[in-house]
């Protein structure tokens, strides 16, 4: 992993990880396509809503998923749908 990993996204004041963020956003057109990446939903569903992903400021978390990157998250942070660690420990030694 490096810093521009994505390893979460924050919606509204929670933190949520990939599946479950993809699992909130695919539109029905595309629930038969669930080898889609989040990022991929996300991106569609953003030109849908008229919203520029890579202007972050342009928009807040409560009105679309943010990124959340590995400088954004540490080990105690968790998907608040499904529990996953978005960042799991590291296990070197």
């Amino acid at each position: 992993m490096n810093g521009t990993t994505i390893t979460g996204y924050l919606y509204g004041d929670d933190a949520h990880c990939p599946t479950c963020i993809h699992d909130l956003f695919v539109p029905f057109d595309l629930i038969a396509e669930p080898d889609r990446s989040a990022e991929d939903i996300l991106d569609y569903v953003a030109r849908q809503r008229d919203i520029n992903r890579h202007d972050h400021g342009s928009y807040s978390s409560y009105d679309f998923p943010v990124p959340l990157y590995l400088s954004d998250t540490s080990t105690a942070d968790h998907c608040v749908l499904c529990g996953q660690l978005l960042l799991e420990p590291s296990t070197d030694r």
